[in-house]
């Protein structure tokens, strides 16, 4: 039994999920924390740099559902992504509505900012 959790331990500490918990978050990216990440108007957005395959192929497997906003610009070669952040607690993202992100939003947020083509994250706020 003893062999048996070790090598089960051993799994464990392999798996993507162990490795991603490990990673810290660079928060000096993201201009907000997990306790005021949905004060906002249900997106975050950051830029990423257009025309790059892989940086696109990543994004999409982290936050699938982040949308390029083609007809905005971070910069002459950038685009704008906004990614949703409903802030009804049943929807997953948010804790509370206005309040804090829920961890796997948060973990999204981070797993995207730990990408080095991303600059940072801001709240999307429409006035």
């Amino acid at each position: 039994m003893t062999a048996a959790l070790l090598v089960l331990g051993g799994f464990l500490a392999a798996s993507p999920a162990a490795k991603s918990a490990r990673q810290r978050c660079p928060v000096e990216k993201i201009d907000f924390t997990q306790e005021t990440g949905c004060q906002n108007d249900g997106y975050v957005r950051f830029c990423a740099p257009d025309g790059n395959k892989q940086v696109r192929a990543a994004i999409k497997r982290i936050a699938p559902k982040a949308e390029k906003r083609s007809e905005r610009k971070c910069g002459e070669t950038e685009s704008l992504f906004f990614l949703p952040v409903p802030s009804e607690p049943d929807l997953g993202s948010c804790v509370e509505r206005g309040g804090a992100m829920t961890s796997r939003a948060w973990n999204q947020v981070c797993a995207l900012a730990r990408l080095p083509q991303i600059d940072g994250f801001r709240q999307v706020r429409f006035e």
